[in-house]
């Protein structure tokens, strides 16, 4: 009988063995291949950095960087095995003897209170596991067994303390310390402010923080010493979190630092030592990005280029921008703080962050309604965006005029006023349509069908030159050029310069499009102007340079991978306008704003561009200008453009501000600082050798005529230089009863060479030099029925025309009327009843000597700006 049980036992035994072998290996043959583990992509974030090595931002949805273990301290590694695996170096991933205890401690306690997962098992269950066998309670034991199996099989894997030391690698960049923060590389970080690869003594972690961390793994949320830490300062003052000797994360560091010692990684000394150490925690940080709106510009461009978004989140990217923090972005955001500083900030506070010389003109705009800015810097050799600030102060309060995260830059379409005149010059120089030295008459009157509009100023100055039509920004000779140079050509131009048009617009072809009535993004027109700049080639601007992936490997390079530079824009046409533009900076071109945005260097002037945009009810005031660049095209240095901006995020008025009054001033003081600090040098702006400089007529841009009386120089393309001389100062015969032009045949008169005696008509009358421009502008019958009713009003009054600071008139008008040969002149009737004029011949008149030409124009005191009628709906200026 005991014999037939013993042989009962046996083979129940035997089966029972054969079954869990049966079990163990249906379980051994589906396990994966342990060299996945190697093959597991971490989720790691992407970093974004500047130019000079600043890190602006890290796109993660967890926060990880990912260290090999030769950059993971030692103290780390140590602290970590004290707290989860302290067999780890000998065991062959399974802890035998844990198992045993753990099951021991369960049994007594009837649940769940001790693990013996070593590192080895952790990693498997963490990468090598799908979902469901994780969390299906049903597949429990299934899952304890695979998991036994799979370590021991890593462990054959990853043999040796080389083979220990990357299963511990992985390890500590995978898990999860709590507040977002993966890996130790974040946990240091996160907690201390520390970076652990740096070998600077401020980031080395203490023991008694090494441990802390270590300690944390068990449970990252229960654990979490930021939930029960206690503010405080530091001797310097600074805030500080102190975390209580009673917390349960100490507690936890206890049970690690006494691990420590029983490995043999610290003495006991050193464990009591860090057991009294304070640990002190870094306040909890908001995680902003720097240059913020650039960072998102930069997020959408990457997305784009690459066609995943989730990859910047995860894929251990870094991605090389374009921006320069401190040499640029940092002026930029002072700058651009201005509008949001006006009213929230005292006197001192603003001559203590703008300098005392910047407080006068700060202090104009003040009470204004003006609540945001934007700027952007870019290099227009090569298109780079240096500078970015889409809306002041990103995390600042918002209020409906000022919301702060508004990218005006790169994002809004907002108009861009007299800032858009450059480009219909420019269409007009390259087509030969215009020169610099063409006449337009500033006189207003119906410029298209429906359409007129005034000056800023509400004057008429008459016969003004292109090239004072665009320096002082006057809007009737510029929305004649472009009815002259065709209106679809103007936007054909704009689209070649890189605009794109705001899409509610539903045509942008309109009489009103040269005065910037259509929303367009300022990144946009701040890369057309380079355009212009760089001599008509356009670099498009771009926010990255380079991408490379977790490993290093380039993924894209702008350089390799992007458009060429294309020409857009005839040089010569390019030169022209940056020649006017350039004029704005100089006082002796200039009278009216070059003295006060000249900038300077070494005592001398620098050259430089600045155009001016103000839009109807004051919406938004803008400024580019540029640098000039070095003569090889091959050198960018110094070649920047800068854009700025005023206005309201909610697109409210500002309240009777121009740009030359605003963003202007914050341009000048922007690019003066940034000039300074950069050393950039200084240059004239590089002259083509198809530009040719000829003495023009100062009234009429001809050629000098036979009564010209001043002259002055003026460059233009050869292909389109003068070649007509100056026709509109002519000779005539006036009425002097009429006040008409006289010819043969009016009134009967007799030729003035008659022999002396009674004559039976009038003498004819003495020829004098007149300035005709009844028929200048006959091709546009509305223009010439303006410009009639203009000289009408003003035949004999001339020096009463706001003519500064054009030239002043250097001959009289001449009459819109011609008289008709045998007509007997007679005066025009006066509305008072008068005598009938006697029927008897006017005596001949004596000649009188021809008076002598003004040489010098006649300064005007110049006009106090006002704003236009409210119904008018196009931009004013400047």
């Amino acid at each position: 009988m005991p014999a037939l049980i013993l042989g009962a036992f046996a083979a129940l035994a035997g089966a029972l063995f054969i079954g869990v072998v049966a079990v163990f290996a249906s379980y051994a043959s589906g396990l994966p291949d342990p060299s996945q583990l190697e093959h597991f992509e971490l989720s790691q974030g992407s970093r974004v950095m500047s130019t000079d090595g600043v890190e602006l931002a890290t796109f993660a949805a967890e926060e990880r960087r990912v260290l090999t273990f030769d950059k993971i301290p030692q103290l780390m590694a140590d602290a970590q095995v004290a707290a989860e695996d302290q067999t780890f170096w000998s065991n062959p991933c399974i802890d035998f003897k844990g198992i045993v205890r753990a099951a021991l401690q369960n049994f007594s306690a009837s649940q769940t209170v001790s693990g013996a997962s070593t590192i080895c098992q952790q990693l498997v269950r963490i990468r090598l596991f799908d979902a469901d066998l994780l969390a299906n309670p049903d597949r429990r034991w299934e899952r304890k067994i695979k998991e036994a199996l799979l370590a021991l099989q890593v462990g054959d894997a990853y043999p040796g303390t080389e083979g220990k030391q990357k299963l511990l690698e992985m390890y500590l960049n995978q898990v999860y310390y709590g507040n977002n923060a993966y890996g130790i590389w974040a946990a240091a970080n996160r907690y201390f402010g520390k970076d652990i690869t740096s070998s600077a003594p401020e980031n080395q972690l203490s023991i008694g923080e090494a441990a802390l961390l270590a300690g944390l793994v068990r449970a990252p949320s229960a654990l979490d010493p930021t939930q029960v830490a206690v503010p405080a300062a530091d001797a310097a003052g600074n805030a500080i979190l102190v975390v209580p000797p009673d917390a349960d994360a100490i507690r936890v560091q206890g049970f690690v630092l006494n691990g420590m010692v029983k490995t043999g990684a610290i003495t006991q000394g050193e464990r009591d030592q860090a057991a009294a150490e304070q640990i002190v925690l870094v306040p909890p940080q908001s995680r902003q990005y720097k240059a913020p709106h650039f960072v998102y510009a930069v997020r959408r461009a990457a997305a784009d280029l690459l066609g995943n978004e989730d990859l910047l989140d995860r894929g251990g990217l870094v991605i090389s921008t374009t921006l320069n923090y401190n040499g640029y972005q940092v002026s930029a955001e002072k700058w651009a703080g201005v509008a949001y500083d006006l009213d929230r900030l005292s006197d001192e506070e603003l001559t203590a962050k703008y300098g005392e010389a910047a407080l006068a003109w700060i202090k104009q705009l003040q009470g204004r309604n003006i609540n945001n800015d934007a700027l952007v810097t870019i290099n227009y050799r090569t298109g780079a965006v240096m500078a970015y600030v889409g809306s002041a102060n990103y995390y600042g309060e918002a209020t409906p005029a000022h919301q702060p995260q508004y990218d005006v830059v790169g994002q809004a379409y907002r108009q861009s006023g007299s800032a858009f005149k450059p480009i219909t010059y420019a269409t007009g120089f390259e087509r030969g349509t215009i020169t610099p030295a063409t006449m337009l008459m500033d006189v207003k009157g119906i410029i298209a069908e429906g359409y007129s509009v005034p000056n800023a100023s509400g004057n008429e100055r008459g016969p003004v030159r292109v090239r004072d039509a665009l320096k002082y920004s006057w809007n009737i000779p510029v929305a004649k050029a472009q009815q002259l140079i065709g209106t679809q050509n103007v936007v054909d131009m704009a689209e070649r310069l890189g605009l794109s048009w705001d899409p509610q617009q539903k045509d942008v072809a309109v009489p009103s499009l040269t005065l910037g009535t259509i929303g367009v993004h300022m990144l946009d027109l701040a890369g057309a102007y380079g355009g212009i700049a760089n001599g008509g080639t356009l670099s498009e601007p771009f926010v990255i340079e380079k991408i490379t992936d977790r490993d290093g490997t380039v993924i894209y390079d702008h350089a390799a991978d992007a458009p060429q530079p294309e020409r857009v824009l005839s040089e010569d046409a390019a030169y022209l306008v940056t020649d006017i533009l350039a004029d704005n900076t100089n006082p002796a071109t200039n009278i009216i704003w070059g003295q006060r945005f000249q900038l300077s260097t070494d005592g001398g002037r620098r050259p430089a561009t600045l155009k001016t945009g103000t839009t109807n009810d004051f919406r938004d005031l803008q400024a580019f200008g540029y640098l000039a660049p070095d003569k090889d095209p091959k050198v960018d240095e110094g070649a920047i453009i800068t854009g700025v901006w005023v206005g309201n995020s909610d697109f409210s008025a500002i309240k009777d501000v121009f740009a030359a009054d605003g963003p202007t001033f914050i341009w000048h003081d922007y690019m003066a600082e940034v000039t300074a600090a950069n050393e950039l040098p200084s240059r004239d702006f590089p002259r083509p050798a198809d530009i040719v400089e000829l003495e023009v007529d100062a009234l009429t841009g001809m050629l000098p005529g036979e009564f010209t009386t001043e002259t002055v120089k003026e460059d233009f393309a050869a292909a389109h230089q003068p070649t007509e001389p100056d026709s509109l100062h002519r000779k005539l015969a006036i009425e002097e009863v009429t006040g008409k032009i006289w010819q043969p045949g009016c009134g009967d008169p007799a030729p003035a060479s008659a022999a002396p005696g009674p004559s039976p008509g009038a003498q004819t009358p003495e020829e004098k030099v007149y300035l005709d421009l009844v028929d200048y502008e006959a091709s546009h019958p509305t223009w010439e029925e303006a410009n009639r009713t203009w000289i009408e009003r003003y035949i004999g009054k001339e020096d009463q025309v706001r003519r500064s600071p054009a030239p002043a008139f250097d001959a009289p008008l001449a009459p819109i009327e011609t008289c008709t040969p045998g007509e007997i002149p007679t005066s025009t009737p006066s509305p008072s009843p008068s005598p009938t004029p006697s029927p008897t011949p006017l005596p001949t008149p004596k000649p009188t000597p021809a008076p002598t030409p003004v040489t010098t124009p006649i300064v005007l005191p110049s006009p106090t700006p006002t704003a236009p009628p409210p119904s008018v709906a196009a931009p004013v200026v400047p």
